[in-house]
């Protein structure tokens, strides 16, 4: 009897924590081919706590626990004064990615989960990924997954320019990242 009270309860608690981070229905992904190689690339926005460096709406972030490890929780100060608070699920440097989850936002969003992710391209180049799963809250879905895009291609579009070799479009601005936005089923 006690082996299968323990084996509910532990099926239970691993029922209960894998949907703690639920996807949302929504989502939303920027991509861009960046002109270096993903080490490079990754030197620059492989940092848990360092996106207030690259990112143009974030002006400062500080880190609770260890960096770049798992569980690690960042509070972000925005230009405009609100704040977000993230904590990190999954870091992988040899993979050059990490998946976080927001754990307090500003925004009108809930069970927001996003990964950021480098991968080599048969140039040389970076193709460098935002995506992000999450669920619109008192606002149309259109309405939050514009913002996500905003905020998403603010990032990739900074960095974009940090790379862009001198003269390469002979000082016209760089297209915006491309970026595809989609409606997931419900679970």
């Amino acid at each position: 009897m006690n082996k299968i009270v323990l084996h509910l309860a532990t099926t239970c608690l691993l029922l209960a924590a894998g949907s703690s981070h639920a996807a949302g229905a929504l989502s939303f992904s920027s991509e861009e081919t960046i002109d270096s190689s993903p080490a490079t690339v990754w030197k620059y926005v492989g940092d848990f706590n360092g996106v207030d460096l690259w990112h143009p709406q974030v002006r400062s972030s500080t880190v609770k626990g260890t960096d770049n490890k798992a569980g690690a929780v960042r509070t972000l100060k925005l230009s405009d004064g609100s704040e977000l608070v993230e904590k990190l699920l999954k870091y992988s440097a040899a993979d050059t990615s990490y998946t976080y989850t927001s754990l307090k936002s500003p925004f009108p969003i809930k069970n927001y989960v996003a990964t950021i992710s480098l991968s080599p391209s048969a140039d040389g180049k970076t193709l460098m990924k935002w995506s992000a799963t999450f669920d619109a809250v008192n606002i149309d879905e259109d309405i939050a997954t514009e913002m996500v895009a905003i905020a998403l291609n603010g990032g990739v579009y900074k960095v974009l320019n940090n790379f862009q070799k001198p003269g390469a479009a002979d000082g016209a601005a760089a297209p915006a990242p491309a970026a595809a936005a989609s409606t997931a089923p419900a679970p």
